[in-house]
């Protein structure tokens, strides 16, 4: 199968453009008149298929997919068909790849099928639980009012995304700086003052050996030094790609204090506005399980959620099965059983989510505050250990008789 990119005239005189797969060009014109639209021009693109997975196919980001679904639910809330609608943001957009996946979305639907369905062609684009709640918007007839929600609830997400990037993204740069002027100090410095003291022929203490050859080490192997680096990083990388690995490594990763609270409290949070959207919008409870669960990065809490499906599965309670797999932290854990004895599982989960975003913001805050002075001690001490490692000699230098 083929795939050809076309611009045609609909029933309403209106200029329309997308993708159709086909055999043969001819066929696509076929499909197209079929479809009551004026053909102007079709031509085949460089994409073989559209359920094709590419190597090196950019995918979109979620601020796209948020962006995209806010216009498409306010022009549907508006009464505008899904055609016309997608055909509106399209002519408005000017990301290739977002172009791509709607033009592919847009033909799909002249071609009869649902929303859920041609966005699902582009599985790869978008996350399991997005897909089921647009199907579930669509199944009842309230796609507009749910495409805002999801709008809002990815909206929120990437907004607490970033507040956790940017709060680990300077304790990075920090790190990096420190490195990199210790590299230069050790590099660039110490060998021009090494220089004076091998010269002198006196015996050098023990710091300043060290220092030395510490030197020499660096300056011999920086290149393998910098490689075995990349190659770690790529085999690490690889080696994530295998769900038992990034398991066992999730589990070791987890027991580290800090590290660990962050890991699973933002999974928490993810799972929480995750399934209360999809309760909401009226999934049943174990089809939301399953895609609230799909939607975490974070593999022993996924396993451990899906286990707790099958006991609810059985007619266990949503609080007694997750307790029994201590799926989530305590404290989403009692706001889920408040929940579901009131009645408003979805606006506790919400309220929980919420509270646990202000929690690990200001627990990040507090990591990086209490970083700084570390760091800079840290460094501070190194840069002494190798200043003082140069002066030593100089000192003893001082003190030979004349």
């Amino acid at each position: 199968m083929s795939v050809f990119e076309y611009q045609a005239i609909d029933q309403k005189q209106q200029k329309v453009s997308g993708l159709i797969e086909s055999d043969h060009i001819k066929n696509a014109r076929i499909q197209l008149k079929e479809q009551q639209l004026i053909v102007l021009t079709i031509t085949p693109t460089k994409q073989h298929s559209a359920k094709a997975k590419h190597l090196f196919q950019k995918h979109l980001s979620m601020t796209d997919i948020a962006m995209l679904t806010r216009q498409l639910g306010s022009l549907i809330q508006a009464a505008i068909p899904i055609d016309q609608a997608l055909n509106t943001i399209l002519q408005n957009q000017h990301k290739k790849h977002l172009v791509k996946i709607i033009k592919q979305t847009h033909s799909q639907i002249l071609q009869g099928q649902s929303l859920a369905k041609s966005l699902d062609s582009n599985h790869e684009q978008f996350p399991d639980y997005y897909i089921a709640t647009i199907e579930l918007g669509e199944a009842s007839a309230k796609l507009g009012t749910i495409l805002e929600a999801l709008a809002i609830d990815i909206e929120k997400q990437q907004q607490f995304r970033r507040k956790v990037s940017a709060a680990m993204i300077y304790p990075m740069v920090v790190s990096v700086i420190a490195l990199v002027v210790v590299y230069s100090l050790l590099v660039f410095i110490v060998p021009q003052i090494a220089a004076v003291f091998q010269d002198s022929g006196q015996e050098l203490p023990g710091i300043t050996t060290f220092v030395i050859n510490l030197n020499e080490f660096l300056t011999q192997h920086s290149i393998t030094i910098f490689s075995i680096l990349l190659l770690l990083i790529v085999s690490v990388k690889l080696l994530l790609k295998n769900p038992n690995i990034k398991e066992k490594m999730q589990r070791l990763l987890v027991k580290v204090p800090s590290i660990g609270k962050v890991l699973i409290t933002t999974n928490a949070i993810r799972f929480a506005r995750t399934f209360a959207l999809l309760y909401e919008s009226g999934a049943p409870v174990i089809n939301a399980l399953n895609n609230s669960a799909m939607a975490l990065n974070y593999l022993p809490m996924r396993q451990a959620i899906l286990k707790a499906r099958e006991k609810v599965r059985e007619g266990s309670s949503l609080f007694s099965a997750f307790k029994q797999y201590q799926a989530l932290p305590p404290v989403t854990l009692y706001m889920l059983a408040s929940g579901e004895t009131s009645g408003q599982l979805a606006k506790m989960l919400n309220k929980a989510a919420q509270n646990q975003e202000n929690e690990i913001d200001h627990y990040t805050t507090k990591l990086v505050n209490i970083f700084e002075p570390v760091m800079i001690l840290i460094m501070g001490g190194v840069v002494l250990f190798i200043v003082l490692a140069m002066l030593l000699p100089i000192f003893e230098l001082n003190q030979i008789p004349l």
